[in-house]
């Protein structure tokens, strides 16, 4: 079977297996397995369920420092995995909580544009991003320990007042000018 048949035929499995999970309940503020969404709009991290929904969150997979790797030592890797993943998520978590926030909003035509506009609005009101909770992602290795921290994953949540709402509001206030 030439390689792109064995693609065709994973990329079908992994869709068929997504729309199996697809009827699970929906969690955008927990790291793990089970088809949970990893990114989106939900309450304060201690009940996410709570109206209204004003925290945006979004997981972020990093890997631990080399020299963490080098020496084998498990803290070394979990603190250099995890903080860099909150990191890289300050790096673009307004671009990414904007775009995805006002692709297919209604009222907006030009997302891209209008969204730089409003995340520079943003940028001012939401006040530090924070780490919910982080996993590690390899196999826990009883002759290596730690080694489970070589890679990642965590959720990092901001709130933002007003949240979705207040984000596609100023969107369709920006653009109407």
């Amino acid at each position: 079977m030439s390689s792109s048949k064995y693609a065709v035929l994973l990329m079908s499995l992994l869709l068929f297996v997504n729309l199996g999970c697809s009827s699970t309940e929906k969690d955008p503020t927990t790291v793990g397995e089970g088809g949970k969404v990893f990114e989106g709009w939900a309450g304060p991290p201690e009940d996410p369920k709570k109206k209204p929904l004003e925290y945006y969150y979004m997981k972020r997979v990093n890997r631990a420092s080399p020299k963490a790797v080098e020496r084998r030592s498990g803290a070394m890797m979990q603190e250099t995995c995890t903080s860099g993943a909150a990191l890289t998520a300050k790096a673009d978590f307004m671009r990414k909580m904007i775009g995805e926030t006002l692709t297919g909003a209604e009222g907006v035509s030009d997302g891209e544009s209008t969204g730089k506009v409003v995340v520079a609005e943003f940028n001012g009101k939401v006040k530090g991003i924070n780490t919910r909770e982080c996993r590690p992602l390899k196999q826990v290795q009883p002759e290596a320990p730690g080694i489970e921290w070589e890679e990642c994953e965590c959720v990092m949540f901001a709130r933002v007042p007003g949240g979705k709402d207040a984000i596609v509001a100023k969107a369709q206030d920006v653009e109407k000018k």
